[in-house]
């Protein structure tokens, strides 16, 4: 294909590719032979360029996944105004959902007050909020810790599932001030709870990020949710304990192994305990004090570790 600079870079050059293209739904073979042909520069001024004439959805859905796969610092702040648009088209929400993964794999903090600004837009869909908490987590910057306490303390805000992005994004940001909030809403009777059962695992999930050898609050709340009413609140607890570098870990997982009521929190510990130790402990269960059925499960997991092991 024989490129004309000079209309290649011209005003219209949205015009231009589109004209270029064989099939105006598929621009990956356009632009692989755009990028064999064009520098750096250029490819940073082309990208810059489509973004900002926020025309067709296939050439800027290919065109952003082109910034991803190039990351050049040049196109961050476009990226940054393209999310900012105001559009209410379920295509165009699902573009900035792809521009904001992208813009997170910068890992920049100059990207912090638009993506705020996503997060805390409750008109805005609710897959570019989720999206925009994700960012936040990635990138790291303990400025965003107050926007994403609000979000997951807001009574009137109405997706759960926003609330378990900024909990998954407070994890990653490892602020520990988020940990009385966290102890508060694990404590909320379960009747409340029942709906935001999730909600509540993705807080013990964010929990086990925290660094329990410097701050053993995180394993203090990790011990109390043991005790939750639900079995499956437990059983997340028992996973968070058992990928904490802790020492208390197998001693607190190893009481729900002897003592918990229900049967799926009992298997559930044991196979935490065989991950944190080795096969004895299927060995003890089959030849201690423990239910049939919880020993044939040790059985059935041996039988799994010998042909792993043959």
């Amino acid at each position: 294909m024989a490129w004309d600079m000079k209309e290649f870079f011209s005003e219209d050059i949205v015009s231009y590719l589109e004209k270029k293209s064989q099939n105006a739904k598929s621009f990956v073979s356009l632009f692989d032979d755009i990028e064999r042909k064009f520098n750096k520069s250029e490819l940073c001024f082309l990208f810059n360029h489509i973004l900002s004439k926020k025309h067709d959805f296939n050439l800027l859905n290919e065109t952003i996944r082109r910034i991803n796969k190039y990351r050049f610092f040049q196109n961050l702040n476009s990226l940054i105004d393209f999310i900012l648009i105001q559009n209410p088209d379920n295509d165009f929400a699902n573009l900035k959902v792809l521009a904001i993964k992208t813009i997170s794999s910068y890992k920049n903090k100059s990207a912090v007050p638009a993506l705020l600004f996503c997060l805390n837009d409750k008109n805005s869909n609710y897959k570019i909020r989720l999206a925009a908490a994700e960012a936040l987590g990635k990138i790291g910057d303990k400025n965003a810790y107050e926007s994403l306490i609000n979000v997951v303390c807001d009574e009137k805000e109405k997706s759960t599932y926003v609330k378990e992005s900024a909990v998954a994004a407070l994890g990653m940001l490892g602020d520990n001030r988020a940990l009385d909030v966290f102890d508060s809403i694990l404590n909320t009777k379960q009747m409340f709870m029942d709906k935001f059962l999730f909600l509540k695992e993705k807080i013990i999930e964010a929990m086990s990020k925290f660094d329990v050898v410097k701050d053993k609050k995180a394993l203090d709340i990790l011990k109390k949710t043991l005790s939750d009413v639900s079995p499956k609140i437990r059983i997340s607890a028992i996973e968070a304990l058992m990928n904490l570098d802790s020492d208390e870990s197998y001693d607190l997982i190893y009481d729900c192994l002897k003592f918990d009521s229900d049967i799926e929190v009992k298997k559930n510990a044991l196979v935490a305990l065989y991950n944190l130790s080795d096969r004895k402990i299927l060995d003890e269960v089959l030849n201690g004090d423990f239910s049939d059925e919880l020993k044939l499960y040790a059985g059935d997991l041996i039988k799994v570790y010998e042909d792993d092991n043959a």
